[in-house]
C-alpha cells in the first residue's frame, strides 16, 4: 500500500511539471500586449486612407462637375446654332423654293445628330478612361488597408505548435514588436503621391474631353456652315434681319493630348479652361 501511495504522489508531480508550460502561457501574454499596439496602428491605417478617400471624393465631384459644365455649354451652344440656322429657314419669304428650303432643314437635322453622336462618343470615353482610372486609385488604397488592417498578428500562429515550439512564435512576435514600434508615417506621403497622381490623370482627362468635343462642334460649325452656303446660294434666300444669328466663327480644332502627357500649361489650354470657368 505504501509503495502503491508513493507511486501515486510521483505521478501527479510528473503530472504538474508536464502541466507547467510558461513559454506557451508567455505566448499567450505577449501577444495581449501586442494587440493594443495593433489597433492603434490599424486606426492610424484607417483614418489615413479614409481621409484620403474622401479627398478623391472631392476631386471625382468637381471633375465630374467640371464635365457636365462643358458639356452643357456644348450642347446649348449646339441647339443656339440650330435655332439660327432654322429661324432664317422657316422665316424666307414664300417666293423662296420651299422643296431646297426642306433640304436644308434636312442638312440641319443631320448636322446636329452627327454632333450628338460626337458628343456621346466623347463622353463614353471619358467614362471609361475615368473608371480604368479610378479602379486603379481604390485598388492601390485597398492593398494598403489590406497590409495593415485585420493581419499580422494572428498569423504567428501560423504553421507553428504552441505547446510543442512556443519559441518560434515568441521570436515572431519579438519581430513583430519592432516592426510596431512606430507608425507607417510613410503611408500618408505615398497616399499623397498618389492623390496627386489622381489629380494629374483628371486634369488630362478633362483636357482630353474639351479636345475631343471641340473637334466635334467644329465638324458642327462646319456642317452649318456648309448649310446657310446652301441657303443662300442654293435656295437664294434672304437674311431676316429679324433673326438673332450668332456668327459662326471657324475655330481651328485642337490636336488631342495624350494622358501620358503632364498637363501642358499653354495658351490654347489657358483659353479652353477660361471659356468654361474652370
Amino acid at each position: 500500500m505504501k509503495s502503491y501511495t508513493v507511486a501515486v504522489i510521483a505521478l501527479l508531480g510528473l503530472s504538474a511539471v508536464l502541466g507547467a508550460r510558461p513559454k506557451s502561457e508567455q505566448v499567450l501574454e505577449e501577444v495581449d500586449k501586442l494587440r493594443p499596439r495593433y489597433q492603434e496602428i490599424q486606426d492610424y491605417v484607417i483614418h489615413t486612407i479614409s481621409d484620403t478617400r474622401l479627398e478623391s471624393s472631392e476631386k471625382l465631384g468637381k471633375f465630374n462637375s467640371d464635365i457636365l459644365l462643358v458639356k452643357t455649354t456644348f450642347v446649348l451652344d449646339a441647339i443656339k446654332k440650330e435655332n439660327a440656322l432654322l429661324y432664317q429657314v422657316e422665316n424666307q419669304p414664300s417666293t423662296v423654293d420651299q422643296s431646297c428650303l426642306s433640304f436644308v432643314k434636312i442638312l440641319s437635322e443631320s448636322v446636329i445628330n452627327l454632333a450628338g453622336t460626337g458628343f456621346s462618343s466623347c463622353i463614353a470615353e471619358t467614362s471609361d478612361i475615368l473608371d480604368a482610372k479610378i479602379n486603379d486609385f481604390y485598388s492601390a488604397l485597398q492593398q494598403d488597408e489590406k497590409d495593415y488592417v485585420g493581419l499580422g498578428l494572428l498569423n504567428v500562429f501560423k504553421g507553428e505548435n504552441i505547446f510543442h515550439n512556443p519559441d518560434a512564435i515568441l521570436a515572431k512576435l519579438q519581430a513583430r514588436a519592432l516592426d510596431l514600434e512606430g507608425y507607417p508615417t510613410y503611408l500618408k506621403d505615398d497616399l499623397g503621391k498618389l492623390i496627386d497622381s489622381l489629380s494629374g490623370d483628371l486634369e488630362a482627362l478633362q483636357l482630353h474631353y474639351i479636345v475631343c468635343m471641340t473637334d466635334s462642334e467644329q465638324r458642327l460649325r462646319d456642317g452649318f456652315i456648309l448649310a446657310y452656303s446652301h441657303l443662300e446660294l442654293t435656295c437664294k434666300a434672304v437674311t431676316v434681319p429679324a433673326a438673332n444669328v450668332p456668327e459662326i466663327d471657324v475655330v481651328e480644332p485642337s490636336e488631342p493630348q495624350s494622358l501620358e502627357v503632364s498637363w501642358p500649361n499653354t495658351e490654347a489650354v489657358r483659353r479652353l479652361r477660361e471659356r468654361f470657368g474652370l
